[in-house]
């Protein structure tokens, strides 16, 4: 599909169910409930919601989320959505170890 110059890439139930998954595993890492983590969590919460809803534009993300790396997470989810970016892009933001 083509949307303007950029090809989109439509994204399968079951791509989408798995990275649904591998999120909640992202979500589910103890080292993500760190203070310091707190705008990756932000961030992967709400790239859960756009993947379970299918949203496709960036639009309510700087409503919904606060922090700048939550709101960058997001929109890589979006991005994913559209073929923008790679599952491994998203899934593999790194959570902070120390303080």
């Amino acid at each position: 599909m083509q949307k303007g110059n950029i090809i989109m890439i439509v994204r399968t139930d079951e791509e989408i169910q798995e990275t649904i998954g591998m999120v909640n595993a992202r979500l589910q890492e103890k080292l993500i409930n760190r203070h310091v983590n707190a705008a990756i969590k932000e961030g992967y919460k709400e790239a859960l919601h756009i993947l379970c809803e299918k949203i496709t534009t960036i639009d309510d993300i700087p409503t919904r989320v606060k922090s700048t790396q939550g709101r960058f997470i997001a929109w890589l989810a979006v991005d994913y959505l559209i073929g923008q970016c790679d599952q491994k892009t998203l899934v593999n933001v790194p959570i902070k170890k120390q303080p």
